[in-house]
């Protein structure tokens, strides 16, 4: 069965430009894309429980230019989300209404963090991985 999505990946517009404009081109985003950034938003999001909904949505990547790194992200969260309703698959309107709800809720987490906490310093995949080894023990 192909799933249908919309056209766009969408963010509320505010934090578009509060924090994912102002965010590209500093520290680890030097040479990122609003995509990349708004990606790395949904999974803090994500991990934290951090939920927002959008009050007016700004389009931001066509949906079929999407890596595919970026496809699975979007397949995986809304999945654990759904805690495994594996019918959200078939549903990619709600699958990207979800990631767009933790990127909005982790935008002002990453933005804090890189800008106002660790400075330069903030490494996403450093703090993922401190995650994974208290999981193991």
């Amino acid at each position: 069965m192909e799933t249908k999505y919309p056209q766009f990946i969408r963010v509320d517009a505010a934090i578009k430009a509060k924090y994912l404009d102002l965010l590209r081109g500093v520290g680890l985003f030097q040479e990122s894309e609003a995509t990349d950034i708004y990606f790395v938003s949904a999974a803090l999001g994500f991990k934290h429980a951090l939920k927002k909904e959008s009050e007016k949505q700004a389009d931001l990547r066509l949906y079929s230019t999407l890596q595919t790194k970026y496809q699975s992200l979007i397949r995986i969260i809304a999945l654990k989300d759904t805690n495994f309703d594996y019918d959200v698959l078939a549903d990619g309107k709600r699958m990207l209404k979800i990631v767009e709800s933790y990127a909005n809720g982790g935008a002002a987490m990453l933005h804090d963090k890189i800008l106002k906490g660790k400075g330069m310093d903030f490494s996403i995949e450093d703090e993922m991985w401190e995650d994974l080894k208290k999981e193991d023990n």
